[in-house]
């Protein structure tokens, strides 16, 4: 049997990247996975190409409409929710705290913090006792990249998002843990590093395990965190950078 063998779990933004790698994970293991996506063909090739145990609803993490809709098709299923993955995250082009407009401000914000908020709000009442969330922050939650102030300043909400919940929650046995990811094979690398190979190099310098991480591992750090396996884990940080935050 699987680590989630017969457990309801949703990811949002799970169609692709890291959400799709843990979708893929969770399958592996036994479950049966909700994911999310504005994009409906997106979510069409996640469900084929993953199987029967998943479904999706289309739907933008940043839209408390969305989510409120989210939270209904799950209740109509009549399971309670074993895991909830909130991983929904963007960032824009790197641009310095004094040329930032609002609108791009709003575009990071309104998903990446805003959005796990309410995400967690609507699902948390559907979820069983004992079950647990994951909160996808991020290392850049630590440091002061510059151009990436908002993203960053997110992500570190999101940390702390996770240890307010394991206090809200510790009378339903709710465990909130935060995954981090370094840099990751992701096509948000790819916009990250502008498809630059002396950018990557100058990034895998920096790695002490001497290269990117791969959806994959992450998605391994996610599962531990939403099984048993951590079930004395709560309110902490999985960091999963290849060791660049660490030394």
């Amino acid at each position: 049997m699987g680590q989630l063998e017969g457990r309801l779990a949703v990811v949002t933004a799970g169609t692709a990247g890291i959400g799709r790698a843990i979708a893929a994970r969770f399958v592996a293991e036994g479950a049966d996975v909700v994911v999310t996506s504005p994009h409906q063909a997106e979510i069409d090739d996640t469900v084929a190409a993953l199987g029967p145990h998943v479904t999706g609803v289309q739907g933008d993490a940043s839209d408390v409409a969305d989510l409120s809709r989210l939270a209904a098709v799950l209740r109509l299923s009549g399971r309670p929710v074993d895991v909830l993955v909130a991983n929904a995250g963007r960032d824009v082009a790197a641009t310095p705290v004094v040329d930032l407009q609002p609108d791009s401000f709003d575009l990071v914000a309104d998903l990446n913090f805003r959005g796990t908020f309410f995400t967690v709000q609507r699902i948390v009442p559907l979820m069983r006792d004992g079950g647990s969330i994951v909160l996808t922050s991020s290392i850049a939650g630590h440091n002061g990249g510059p151009g990436h102030a908002v993203y960053n300043a997110t992500k570190a909400a999101v940390r702390s998002l996770a240890r307010t919940l394991t206090s809200e929650l510790r009378g339903r046995r709710i465990r909130a843990n935060a995954v981090s990811p370094g840099p990751t094979a992701t096509a948000g690398f790819a916009d990250f590093t502008g498809g630059s190979d002396e950018v990557e190099r100058q990034v895998v310098a920096a790695i002490p395990v001497g290269r990117v991480g791969r959806p994959e591992e992450v998605a391994a750090a996610v599962l531990f965190l939403a099984s048993d396996e951590s079930s004395f884990v709560a309110g902490a940080e999985l960091v999963v950078d290849g060791g660049l935050s660490q030394v």
